[in-house]
């Protein structure tokens, strides 16, 4: 059965592209009747690449394409007599370019032996000019300039000259340069970025390397986690939940401008450090560490409720088809009849808020870097129905005596009333437990907070 399908599949993609293949070569053929050679080639093109045996695109390719390369040799050789060596190189590659195209579709076109004649002879002078045109411009340290014509001769011919360390003192010169007067600004980041991105592309170029370590030495915040404080409602475990956890999104931010001490082990330093100092300053203690700033917080747990599972009564009724054949007709009908019953419907909600209001303080300075008030609040609730019996006939209503009929009776056998109902019958009934949610809220403070960290730049 599979190996069927997989046929099926095949044939249908075979007509598909056969389709297409015969669209395409009847639009290369008015293309030609018009004298459009080039919208023809590429029509013609398209109806190959669809199907590489249709007979009528690769003759059609064969005449229009020879056209087009016929016309792309005249300007060749034209560009040439005028002595235009950049056009006379250009027209020839684009010549080679549609020549290589149409061959990967299984069509041979020819350029002329005199355009290709007069390429082998341009080319190499046109190189040398714009070579020694950018080895000028270099010297004269316009290197924009200069970067554009070696990458144009790079892509002509990768190995001519030194054209490889002229490109890399061309794109590499202005960022150096640029980068030295941002550390000399006391712009740290800003001459990170540049070495970097010299290093990223290049690898080596003078004393980028030593430069990129001393920018990123005088640019990165190291960060103490002083002990988070408990807000209303919060417990000992929630604390240290949050806490921990803004570390680890701080860790994973791979901001190379910010990191964390390990206060696992540099608590015995700590201790250490205020009996010799004889004061509690988290501040005197964190220049005393290398830390360039504290981050300090105080959690709350506004909100954790385990909501009730709460459960009502409905009245409905239970819907029942029958096939009655009339007497005189003998025609059968569906008699549908409506028998009360109850089921019940079940919603229970739980919501977990956790706060945290921190605060990023300079240990140089004891200015305030970054502060915040960052909430996040978690919910979930379920509603749903149960019925003990054949749901699926289980239409919503209300009737007022089981026993007996009423003008209060209602039977709602609508489309959309039905499927609400039926959305109840089959809808999710374990709650998210609060503990999950408080996780949940947890990751989504620290998150945050990380984020608002790391959007920090002093820089700006």
């Amino acid at each position: 059965m599979k190996r069927i399908s997989l046929l099926l599949l095949a044939a249908t993609i075979l007509i598909g592209g056969g389709c297409a293949s015969k669209k395409y070569a009847k639009r290369g053929i008015k293309y030609e009747q018009a004298g459009l050679w080039e919208q023809a080639s590429e029509a013609y093109m398209r109806s190959l690449t669809a199907n590489r045996d249709n007979v009528d695109a690769i003759i059609g390719l064969k005449r229009s394409g020879q056209k087009v390369l016929d016309e792309q040799s005249m300007k060749t050789i034209k560009a040439y007599e005028n002595d235009d060596l950049k056009q006379t190189v250009y027209e020839y590659i684009d010549a080679e370019q549609f020549q290589s195209k149409a061959a990967a579709l299984g069509v041979e076109l020819y350029i002329s032996n005199m355009a290709t004649e007069y390429f082998n002879d341009a080319k190499p002078k046109y190189v040398e000019r714009i070579y020694a045109e950018s080895q000028m411009l270099l010297n004269a340290e316009k290197f924009q300039q200069a970067e554009a014509l070696l990458s144009e001769v790079k892509q002509l011919q990768p190995d001519y000259g030194n054209v490889q360390e002229m490109l890399k003192v061309s794109k590499c010169e202005p960022l150096y340069r640029e980068a030295k007067g941002f550390m000399d600004a006391g712009l740290y980041r800003k001459a990170f970025t540049n070495l970097d991105k010299i290093i990223r592309e290049f690898n080596t170029y003078k004393d980028v390397s030593e430069l990129r370590e001393e920018a990123l030495s005088k640019a990165i915040i190291t960060i103490k986690i002083t002990d988070f404080k408990q807000g209303t409602g919060a417990t000992a475990d929630l604390v240290k939940s949050v806490q921990f956890s803004v570390v680890g999104k701080l860790n994973s931010l791979n901001n190379p401008f910010i990191k964390v001490i390990d206060v696992a082990n540099t608590e015995s330093i700590v201790e250490e450090q205020r009996r010799s100092l004889n004061t509690s300053s988290d501040l005197e203690v964190g220049k005393l560490m290398a830390a360039k700033a504290l981050l300090a917080g105080e959690v709350s747990a506004l909100q954790l409720s385990t909501g009730k599972l709460n459960k009502q009564e409905k009245r409905g009724y239970l819907r029942q088809e029958t096939k009655v054949k009339d007497p005189s007709t003998g025609e059968v009908k569906v008699k549908v009849d409506y028998k009360k019953v109850t089921y019940y419907v079940f919603n229970q909600r739980n919501d977990a808020t956790v706060s945290l209001k921190f605060q990023l303080t300079s240990t140089e300075s004891g200015a305030v870097m970054v502060s915040d008030l960052v909430r996040s609040s978690q919910s979930d609730e379920v509603s749903y129905a149960t019925f003990d019996g054949p749901s699926a006939q289980l239409v919503p209503g209300y009737w007022e005596k089981m026993g007996s009929s009423s003008s209060k009776d209602v039977i709602s056998d609508t489309p959309y009333e039905v499927k609400a109902l039926q959305g109840l019958l089959k809808a999710r009934r374990d709650v998210i437990p609060v503990a999950t949610l408080m996780a949940n809220a947890i990751d989504d403070v620290a998150k945050r907070t990380a984020q608002k960290i790391n959007q920090y730049n002093p820089e700006q």
